[in-house]
Formats: structure tokens, C-alpha cells, sequence
């Protein structure tokens, strides 16, 4: 009987580069290089990668802003928060949007515990901003906080 070896699956360590995660930049962008000083030609070098915590906020951001359905081969990613663009801005609404952001973390950002989730009604502007602090799994000590706003406008990152 074969058996099958999962190299991916192992806990990620700090690399000799000194980070634990990487990712492509969520706006694809490219690095350039100059190969030839003489004629200062820039060529592409490759894309632009982001490392630990600019990582996960580029994987939260995707979770935040996609709806499930949307990536075919993963039918079920995504919070679906565009539901709530169009309803009456409430405190039962930001109830809901806690708990399928604490969902959607919980299943889809495993690098990631939530310390921290505070969802706060505007009603006069009709939005919800959205206050999150995030511990890392595997870099000891850490935390960083995300800020963003949910509005008619969509999803998006105050900071």
C-alpha cells in the first residue's frame, strides 16, 4: 500500500530570510531589477511578495471581501458581509457580522486567534466599523490590530 507525505501540513518555522509567512502581494505588483548597468534596462524580476503580518492581513482582507461562491474550487470561502451592505444599519446586524467574522477566522485563517472583536454601529453614517485584534499562532508575543469600515461602499481597511 503507498503511502503519501504532506510536507505542507508541517508547523511553519522562521526561515533564514527571518520571516514565517509569505504570500503574494494581494494588488499583484512586480519587482524590477537592472541586469544591465550600461543600459539601465529594467527587467521583471518577480512579484512582489508580503511577509508575516502583511501576509495575513492580505488573507483576511480576501476572506472579508469574498462571497462564497465566488472561488470555484473553494465554494464555501468567503463571509458573505455584502448581505449587509443594503439593510438597515443595527446593532442585530453588527451582532451577525461579529459572529460570521469570528466563523469565517476561526475556518479559513488558522495562523490567526481573535483577541479582540468590537463592532461599531454608525447609524448616522450607515456603516460599521470594525475593530479587530489579532494574535499570530507561530511568532510568540504578537499582535496587530485591523481597522476597517463596512458600508454601502463595501468592505475596506481604515489602517
Amino acid at each position: 500500500m503507498a503511502s503519501i507525505t504532506l510536507d505542507t501540513i508541517k508547523k511553519p518555522a522562521v526561515n533564514s530570510a527571518g520571516f514565517t509567512y509569505s504570500d503574494l502581494h494581494l494588488d499583484l505588483e512586480f519587482n524590477y531589477t537592472r541586469n544591465n548597468e550600461l543600459k539601465k534596462i529594467r527587467e521583471i524580476k518577480d512579484s512582489v511578495n508580503d511577509y508575516d503580518y502583511a501576509c495575513i492581513k492580505n488573507s483576511i482582507f480576501n476572506l472579508f471581501t469574498t462571497i462564497p461562491g465566488q472561488k470555484i474550487l473553494n465554494p464555501f470561502f468567503g463571509l458573505n458581509l455584502m448581505q449587509y451592505v443594503f439593510e438597515p444599519v443595527s446593532k442585530s446586524n453588527a451582532i451577525s457580522i461579529s459572529n460570521a467574522i469570528t466563523n469565517g477566522i476561526k475556518l479559513y485563517e488558522p495562523r490567526v486567534s481573535i483577541k479582540n472583536l468590537e463592532i461599531i454601529v454608525d447609524i448616522e453614517k450607515q456603516q460599521y466599523e470594525i475593530n479587530l485584534i489579532l494574535g499570530v499562532i507561530n511568532i510568540p508575543n504578537s499582535s496587530f490590530k485591523l481597522v476597517g469600515t463596512l458600508s454601502n461602499s463595501g468592505f475596506y481597511f481604515n489602517n
